[in-house]
């Protein structure tokens, strides 16, 4: 079996307009006629892809296959080869799972670019008309969800039907150029230069450093990607870095002074600062090293405790830190910390009781401890994680 019409893929497409563009150019009413016919050919082809191929437009990527990842490329190998297009080239239009994640979200990749699962829009897909009347497919970056505007056209990209109020999704239409409802989509306004500037930076070499830093800065203000404020407090918080976010710390720090219950050599770090340590993990894919905004929370924590040496009565230096956030501080794992503990480098402020272990989430070593650790030891390599013991 060959499709009469081959179909060529964009470098940039999506797998879903691809496929869409493919039905279209063989004939077929739709995606979900071609599907069906694909879905009975496969299943003759390989018994094992029974239901590895769906007849949703949405759920065709591949990271979308619930327990099936394998069947799904399985089957788009062979979907290439009825197209007469090389495998390679198909799945390289597919967002692919990672094991990378961003702190504890997932990820997911496509061509080396490693972005956060939840950075991917889910209920509708907006256009920018200019471009789909120069070249009828939908490029990837329109599923983004901070991508709002497009950065080649300068408009604004096209998110609600003018006739119906239904949000625009050529998944659902199966049109590039029409809502569900038959009415013609009309151009957006002009982008606002914020959305402009994050538009173009994400099409650039700096796209991967950036969706980290998108991550982590919605985590920290708690908005939206979808906030229309979205990228202007991006372009203008990271336009004044370090500045601004040191004088939340400083303010974080102060308040804390007023509201003090308890003595600060009893009060975890998290009470006062939150998971200001937990989600700067956001920042970067993966954990190796440090990334910018722990590089700029170390620089802050140091001279918070060189501010506040060590005294009679307990200070901001001595707020508790859990195995979990010293592994942030030092770059390292919470067994090297474990390890550090085990050899005599650290010191629990309160020892474990006899057989009992060291819980990563207990509140057991002194901020100040921590930090003058890491200050003893020489920066470690981009990238890598610091290893200040041999391994068992």
């Amino acid at each position: 079996m060959q499709l009469l019409s081959q179909t060529t893929p964009y470098p940039d497409e999506t797998i879903e307009s691809y496929l869409l563009r493919l039905s279209q150019d063989n004939g077929y009413l739709g995606f979900a006629d071609m599907a069906d016919i694909l879905w009975d050919w496969l299943v003759t082809q390989d018994h094992e892809l029974e239901g590895a191929f769906p007849n949703e437009l949405q759920s065709v990527d591949v990271y979308k296959a619930s327990q099936s990842s394998n069947f799904r490329v399985r089957a788009l190998r062979l979907v290439a080869q009825l197209a007469g297009v090389e495998a390679s080239e198909l799945l390289n239009l597919c967002w692919l799972r990672s094991n990378t994640q961003f702190g504890a979200i997932t990820a997911v990749s496509r061509g080396g670019l490693l972005v956060p699962r939840q950075l991917l829009r889910k209920s509708s897909i907006p256009v920018c008309t200019e471009c789909l009347k120069q070249e009828a497919y939908i490029p990837y970056l329109w599923h983004l969800r901070a991508y709002k505007v497009c950065h080649k056209h300068s408009q604004q990209l096209t998110r609600i039907c003018e006739q119906c109020n239904a949000e625009i999704d050529y998944r659902v239409s199966e049109a590039f150029l029409e809502c569900e409802c038959g009415t013609a989509i009309k151009p957006g306004p002009k982008a606002s230069q914020a959305d402009l500037r994050l538009a173009s930076a994400l099409t650039s070499n700096a796209d991967a450093k950036l969706v980290g830093l998108m991550t982590w800065l919605s985590q920290w203000q708690s908005i939206s990607y979808d906030d229309d404020e979205f990228s202007e407090l991006f372009v203008s918080y990271f336009s004044n870095w370090p500045r601004g976010f040191e004088g939340e710390l400083s303010n974080t720090a102060e308040l804390a002074k007023v509201k003090q219950l308890r003595p600060f050599n009893h009060t975890p770090f998290n009470d006062v600062f939150g998971s200001l340590l937990k989600d700067s993990k956001l920042a970067c894919a993966g954990s190796q090293g440090y990334n910018m905004v722990q590089l700029a929370i170390i620089a802050f924590l140091a001279k918070l405790v060189e501010q506040n040496p060590k005294k009679k009565h307990p200070n901001l230096g001595d707020l508790l830190l859990s195995m979990l956030d010293a592994a942030v501080i030092l770059g390292t794992s919470t067994e090297q910390v474990f390890r550090l503990y085990e050899e005599g480098f650290l010191a629990a402020a309160q020892p474990p009781k006899k057989n009992a272990f060291l819980n990563p989430s207990d509140n057991v070593f002194y901020l100040r401890q921590i930090i003058e650790l890491q200050q003893s030891f020489a920066p470690n390599i981009p990238n890598n994680q610091q290893q200040f013991v041999p391994p068992w």
